[in-house]
C-alpha cells in the first residue's frame, strides 16, 4: 500500500508561495531537491544487509563466475594492505577501491578498515618511510592527499627527501582533467553547462550515496556483533593466513566458533583466501608444465 503524505498539499502551497516570494533563491532549493531525490534513489537500491551484500559471491552462478566475483575481492584486499603497510590514507584506500573494485567488495574494504588495529602515530610513520623511499617525488597537492597530512607534516618530510624525478601519472579523476572539461564545455556549449554540471554532480551524488548505505549497513553490522569481537577473530584469521594456513584446517577449526551473526563474512573471507591459493598453485603448476 502506497504511504499518503496528508500533509502534501500544503507542501505544494508552500513551494508556490516561496517561488513567488523568492524566485532566485526558489531555483536553487529546486536543484537540491533533485540531488535530495538522486541521494534517496541510490540509497534506497543499495543492499540493506550484510548477507544481500555478501550474495554477490555466494549466489547462485556458473563457476567462471563465481571465480570471477572472488578475484575481484582479491585485487582491493590487496589494495587495502598495501595500504596500511605503506601509511597511505583511509581516502586514498576508499578512492581506489571504488574505481576498481564492485561495490560490494567496497562494503568488505570499509569492514576491514574500520578494524585496522594500526594507530594514526604509527601510520604516519610508515607514511614517510614510503613517502622517502620511493623512486618519484609528487605535487604537494597529491602528496597531502595521498598521506592525509598537512602542508606542515611535508615540508618536515621534504627535509629528508632526496632528489629524484618528478611522477607523472595521471588519474581519469584528476581535479585537472575536470577543469579543462569544463573549460571546453563553456566554450562551445555555453547554454548546457548547467545541465552538465547538474548530471555529472548527480553521477557522483547517486554513487556517494550507494557507498553511504553500505557504509551504514557494515555499522548496523558492527552493533549486531560486536566490533571488539570482529577485530580479534580478524587479527586470528589474519595470522592464519600469514602462517599460509591449509584452508581446509581454518575452515575446520576456526571458522565453526564463529558466532552465526558475524560467520558469513568469515566464510567469504576464508573461500577468497582458498580460491586465490589455488589460483597460485595452478600458476606454479603450469610454469613447471
Amino acid at each position: 500500500m502506497t504511504e499518503v503524505n496528508k500533509q502534501e498539499p500544503l507542501i505544494r502551497q508552500a513551494r508556490r508561495k516561496i517561488a513567488e516570494l523568492f524566485p532566485d533563491d526558489y531555483s536553487v532549493y529546486e536543484k537540491w531537491e533533485q540531488y535530495k531525490e538522486i541521494y534517496a534513489s541510490a540509497y534506497r537500491t543499495a543492499p540493506n544487509s550484510i548477507d544481500k551484500i555478501i550474495e554477490y559471491w555466494s549466489g547462485t552462478m556458473s563457476p567462471y563466475d563465481h571465480g570471477v566475483h572472488h578475484s575481484e575481492l582479491v585485487f582491493p584486499l590487496n589494495v587495502l594492505n598495501n595500504t596500511i603497510a605503506t601509511g597511505y590514507s583511509k581516502q586514498h584506500l576508499y578512492d581506489i577501491v571504488r574505481i576498481i573494485a564492485p561495490p560490494q567488495s567496497y562494503a568488505i574494504v570499509y569492514l576491514l578498515w574500520q578494524c585496522n588495529p594500526l594507530s594514526d602515530e604509527e601510520r604516519l610513520k610508515r607514511a614517510k618511510k614510503d613517502f622517502l623511499e620511493r623512486g618519484y617525488t609528487d605535487e604537494d597537492t597529491d602528496i597531502v592527499r595521498d598521506y592525509d597530512i598537512n602542508l606542515e607534516t611535508l615540508q618536515e618530510w621534504r627535509n629528508d627527501e632526496p632528489e629524484r624525478p618528478l611522477s607523472h601519472r595521471m588519474f581519469g579523476a584528476n581535479p585537472t582533467i575536470n577543469a579543462g572539461t569544463l573549460q571546453y564545455l563553456r566554450k562551445n556549449f555555453p547554454d548546457k553547462i548547467d545541465a552538465y554540471e547538474t548530471i555529472s554532480k548527480g553521477i557522483d551524488l547517486y554513487i556517494q550515496a550507494y557507498h553511504d548505505a553500505l557504509e551504514h549497513v557494515v555499522d548496523q553490522w558492527f552493533l549486531l556483533c560486536g566490533k571488539e569481537y570482529v577485530q580479534e577473530k580478524l587479527l586470528e584469521l589474519n595470522k592464519l593466513f600469514q602462517n599460509q594456513t591449509p584452508p581446509e584446517k581454518i575452515l575446520s577449526e576456526f571458522l565453526p566458533d564463529i558466532k552465526a551473526s558475524a560467520y558469513n563474512v568469515f566464510k567469504l573471507l576464508i573461500d577468497t583466501y582458498a580460491e586465490e591459493k589455488d589460483y597460485q598453485a595452478s600458476l606454479i603448476n603450469d610454469s613447471i608444465n
